[in-house]
């Protein structure tokens, strides 16, 4: 699925009409006849509803009907109503709404579904994947449209953000690989007035985190279960049931519907790795309950290992580097595995620790609120690792500001630096690799400050809820880039704990229920009657440092080939020399090699990019027909 979003203004006919035709190409034009939404989806990715001047559209993954949608369009008084309906439509969309010549467009809290936008001739054209606007940028600039400078092309700086481990921060993480194209901030909507004019509107916040366990137990598994049966409206649905409690959460609920469901495990080269035990054993349990279905174990033998470099540019996400790189091969052999069972859906448990995993962070932002409750759950949770006194005490009452943090982070990203993660930061510290060309460092650097001294406001005062909207942000943004991996070979890939729904149930949540304490309460509780009580009740689960081994000395030789002609060489971002002993020695602590990933994925995208001339030349692939004036399909 991917499209474009035109105001209804004469420009946004004009570009439009420029672009080539294909017989896939579908269109939902504004009252006037312009082209409102230009894209590709199947039938089953769209509803849409009118109601006089009205129109609403989902597109992506809903249970909601045309008819139901029609209703909740009736009782709006104006597009500011539309933050409520998330509460009655399950599922994983983007929600693009009118009224009259006024539009409002988002995605999902996640960012799974996230909205871009860039400008041109004048007006604001959003899409759903950044590297079509960049393309239509490049096309509106051939045809004498004005637009920022390079608008499209390629953006170093942005670059040298992605080498940065585990990840960049909120504000630098929404920056795109593409010049002038921007993507909506999490939690904020387009707006288009009846003259076209564009604004970014923040329609959501995270709830106050007030119920307590029994409550909140109850409204994570009505979230949960809603999101998994908005997906499972089809003959044949492939699911991972990785043995965590997460991927058998998913599974076990959708077993409940009449859908044939196919579960996959890897099978692990670690024999002190139990996974493949609980996964059998879940695997047992679930024959007992579903209708129909097998469960498929994947033996690491039969199969590509981490690390294995794309085959081709398919292998990879066009919209920029790959969070799940050491992976990819792998789950591009899945997709096709699952396919041949008829599957064109796979769930996964992603998101379901970044909710619900207890963080030290919750006891921080207890403590602003019951200092009594939050230094007797410290006592506990000191007893329960190895905290010393000064990281409790900071722990409790250590902070500053979120633009103060992102400032500090400037002089924190030192090359190779490692930390433990701090009870007070509003995120993962990041550090930028020892291979970093000290020029990339300097550029990374004066972002964070640039970042900071915009004064951006963090997702919520708390850092609690920050950081688990913060997390599931990150979350999303993995699973749309395995989602258009494994799309590309037929199978969409999709994570029911990263629907609105659940997202807002997992920061409802009091806070005192979520101080580290022993495995997942909340989930165990909302999932005690689904799930076997055995998995329910299983410890923490290995590393995968096993796979990890395997795949760099399997791969070593093809990766240390990169080197010899690295692409992020050449834009002044790392230093191969530096680069090269990592990827040939030995490295026992797995920690070394925390940040080879976003190193590998922005390498590999960038080769996959086509040679500058030809890619100037590439029409949008979101649009490649000049719109009618009605609805196709």
């Amino acid at each position: 699925m991917d499209f474009l979003v035109f105001p209804d203004h004469p420009v946004g006919d004009r570009l439009a009409a420029g672009l080539p035709r294909t017989p896939a190409t579908r269109t939902v034009a504004h009252l006037s006849g312009r082209p409102w939404i230009v894209g590709h989806w199947r039938r089953e990715e769209v509803v849409t509803a009118r109601v006089g001047p009205r129109c609403a559209v989902l597109l992506g993954t809903t249970s909601a009907t045309p008819g139901a949608l029609a209703r909740l369009l009736h009782r709006l008084r104006d597009l500011d109503d539309l933050a409520e309906l998330r509460h009655e439509l399950p599922g994983s969309f983007f929600l693009l709404a009118c009224m009259g010549a006024e539009i409002r467009s988002r995605g999902s809290l996640s960012a799974v579904r996230r909205l871009h936008r860039t400008d041109l001739g004048g007006i604001t054209v959003l899409g759903s994947r950044p590297q079509d606007l960049a393309a239509l940028a490049r096309t509106a600039a051939a045809a004498g449209l004005p637009g920022a400078p390079r608008t499209g092309a390629l953006d170093e700086e942005a670059l040298a953000v992605r080498l940065l481990a585990p990840g960049a921060p909120l504000p630098l993480a929404q920056r795109t690989p593409w010049r002038a194209v921007h993507a909506v901030p999490p939690g904020h909507c387009a707006a288009h007035d009846p003259a076209g004019r564009y604004r970014e509107l923040r329609w959501w916040r995270p709830p106050e985190p007030e119920l307590p366990l029994p409550d909140a137990a109850e409204a994570v598994r009505q979230a949960l279960s809603a999101a998994v049966h908005a997906r499972t409206d089809r003959a044949v649905l492939s699911a991972d049931l990785t043995g965590g409690l997460d991927s058998t959460s998913v599974c076990f609920l959708a077993a409940r519907d009449s859908t044939e469901l196919i579960t996959t495990a890897w099978e692990g080269r670690d024999p002190a790795d139990d996974d493949p035990l609980w996964s059998a054993h879940s695997a047992y349990r679930l024959s007992r309950v579903r209708r129909a279905g097998r469960h498929l174990p994947l033996p690491y033998t039969d199969a590509p290992t981490w690390y294995t470099p794309p085959e081709q540019p398919a292998d990879t996400d066009p919209a920029g580097p790959l969070g799940a790189v050491r992976e990819a091969a792998r789950l591009v052999h899945q997709a096709r595995l699952v396919a041949a069972f008829g599957s064109r859906m796979h769930l996964a448990g992603t998101g379901g620790d970044a909710l619900f995993t207890p963080r030290p962070l919750a006891l921080n932002s207890l403590a602003r609120g019951d200092v009594r409750a939050a230094l007797r759950l410290a006592r506990r949770a000191r007893r329960l690792a190895p905290w010393s006194l000064p990281a409790t005490v900071r722990t409790l009452l250590g902070g500053r500001s979120y633009p103060r943090w992102l400032a500090a982070g400037a002089d924190r990203i030192a090359p190779g630096a490692r930390r433990r993660p701090g009870g007070a930061d509003w995120e993962d510290v990041p550090a930028m690799p020892t291979w970093a060309h000290p020029d990339a460092v300097a550029t990374v650097r004066r972002l964070l400050r640039e970042a900071a001294a915009a004064a951006p406001e963090p997702l919520d005062p708390l850092r609690a809820q920050h950081e688990v909207a913060a997390a599931a942000v990150r979350a999303g943004a993995r699973v749309r880039g395995i989602d258009a991996l494994m799309s590309a070979h037929g199978v969409a890939y999709e994570a029911p704990f990263l629907d609105d729904a659940v997202i807002e149930a997992a920061l409802a949540v009091r806070l005192a229920d979520r101080v580290p304490g022993g495995g997942e309460p909340v989930l165990t509780a909302a999932m005690r009657g689904t799930v076997p009580g055995p998995v329910l009740g299983r410890g923490g689960r290995r590393a995968h440092s096993a796979e990890l081994h395997a795949g760099l000395r399997r791969n070593r030789r093809a990766l240390a080939a990169l080197c010899a002609d690295s692409r992020l060489a050449a834009l002044g971002l790392i230093r191969p020399e530096a680069l090269r002993p990592v990827l040939t020695s030995l490295q026992p602590d797995t920690g070394a090699l925390r940040p080879l990933d976003p190193t590998l994925a922005a390498e590999f995208w960038l080769r996959a990019l086509p040679p500058p001339q030809a890619y100037d030349a590439l029409p949008a692939p979101a649009a490649r027909m000049s719109a009618p004036a009605a609805e196709n399909g």
